[in-house]
C-alpha cells in the first residue's frame, strides 16, 4: 500500500511537544509510516488563533525552520516541494513531507509573505480557519473574501500555490472557486467530507466539489470526527463520506486528507497513520475496488502534484 496524505498538523506539534519526527507519540512518525510502500505528506503549519497576526507568522518562521532541521537529521525523511523531488524520494522510498500553511491570516496585510511562503516550498494554502480574517470569512461565518483574500488567491496561482477551501464559508468558497476558474487553475479540499453525508458547516456541498472535480483539483476526506458524524465514529463512518463522493464522479478526485495531529481524536480503528489499512478494508468491504482504494489512497494525490507542484 501506498499513501499520499494531503493534510496534518504534524509539524506545529512536534514543535510544541518537543517530539522527534522518528518516533513520538503522535498520529505521524517515520516509525509509524511503516506499513507504506510509498509515503508522501502535506505538512502544514496552522495559525494558533490564540495568536495574533504577526505573532502567528513568526511562529510559522520558527516551525518551519524546526520542521527542515528535524528532517534534515532524520534518516529517511525527506522535504520536498517540486513534483520531480517527490517522485524521485517516494520510488526511492523515502518519507516525503511537502509544505504547507493552515489559515493565511498569518499574512498580516503583506502579499509578499505569499513570495516567502512560496520559497519555503509551500504548495497548499488553507486560506482560513476560524471566524473573520484579513483573508476573510472561514465556515462559521457568512462572510466573503476580503479584498486582499482575493489578492492572495491570484497571487497563489501566479507562484503556483494552490488555494484551499477547506475551512471556508460558503461565500469564501465559491469566491475561491470561481477566482480558480477564472484563472483555469485548480483549487483544492484538502480535508473536508460530505455535506450531504452530514450536514456540517465545515463540509463540502456536492456542488462545491463538482467544481473542484472541474477544475483538476483534488478532495481529501477528513477524519475529524465532529466532521463525519454526531454518533460512533469508526472506519465505516468514513467509507460513508467516501462512498458518497465517489457516487458524484469522484474516482479521480478523493484523496485522504486526514487532519492528523490537528484531530483531538481519531475515529474507532483509525488511532494514527500506520492504521489507515483499517479504511482500506472497510471500503474493500464495500465494494470499492483495489484499484479505486489505491487511487484515494495515492494515485489521485500524486498525479495532482505532478502536475501542479512546480
Amino acid at each position: 500500500m501506498k499513501l499520499f496524505d494531503l493534510h496534518c498538523d504534524t509539524a506545529l506539534e512536534l514543535w510544541l511537544q518537543k517530539q522527534p519526527l522518528c518516533d513520538n507519540s503522535l498520529h505521524v512518525s517515520l516509525k509509524k509510516t511503516a506499513p507504506y510502500e510509498a509515503y508522501v505528506q502535506i505538512a502544514a503549519v496552522w495559525s494558533d488563533r490564540r495568536l495574533d497576526d504577526e505573532a502567528a507568522w513568526r511562529q510559522y518562521l520558527a516551525v518551519s525552520d524546526a520542521f527542515a532541521a528535524e528532517i534534515a537529521r532524520t534518516p529517511g525523511a525527506r522535504l520536498a516541494a517540486d513534483a520531480a523531488s517527490i517522485a524521485a524520494d517516494a520510488a526511492a522510498g523515502e518519507r516525503v513531507f511537502v509544505p504547507a500553511v493552515e489559515d493565511a491570516r498569518l499574512l498580516g496585510g503583506d502579499l509578499s509573505r505569499l513570495d516567502t511562503l512560496s520559497a519555503r516550498g509551500v504548495r497548499i494554502l488553507t486560506l482560513l480557519w476560524g471566524g473573520e480574517s484579513n483573508i476573510g470569512g472561514a465556515h462559521d461565518t457568512a462572510a466573503p473574501l476580503t479584498p486582499f483574500g482575493r489578492e492572495v488567491v491570484r497571487r497563489c496561482f501566479s507562484l503556483g500555490i494552490t488555494p484551499d477551501v477547506s475551512h471556508a464559508s460558503r461565500a469564501a468558497a465559491d469566491e475561491i472557486l470561481s477566482l480558480a476558474e477564472a484563472a483555469g487553475r485548480p483549487a483544492v479540499a484538502s480535508h473536508s467530507n460530505s455535506y450531504a453525508v452530514f450536514p456540517h458547516p465545515r463540509n463540502l456541498t456536492d456542488a462545491e466539489f463538482a467544481r473542484i472535480a472541474a477544475l483538476g483539483g483534488v478532495v481529501g476526506i477528513s477524519l475529524a470526527p465532529m466532521h463525519l458524524t454526531d454518533g460512533p465514529c469508526t472506519a465505516d463512518t468514513v467509507a460513508e463520506h467516501v462512498l458518497h463522493d465517489l457516487a458524484l464522479g469522484g474516482e479521480d478526485v478523493l484523496c485522504l486528507g486526514c487532519d492528523f495531529d490537528g484531530i483531538p481524536a481519531a475515529p474507532e480503528g483509525l488511532g494514527d497513520v500506520s492504521r489507515l489499512g483499517t479504511l482500506a478494508d472497510a471500503l474493500a468491504s464495500r465494494g470499492v475496488p483495489p484499484r479505486v482504494v489505491d487511487k484515494i489512497f495515492f494515485e489521485n494525490a500524486f498525479r495532482f502534484a505532478q502536475r501542479n507542484f512546480v
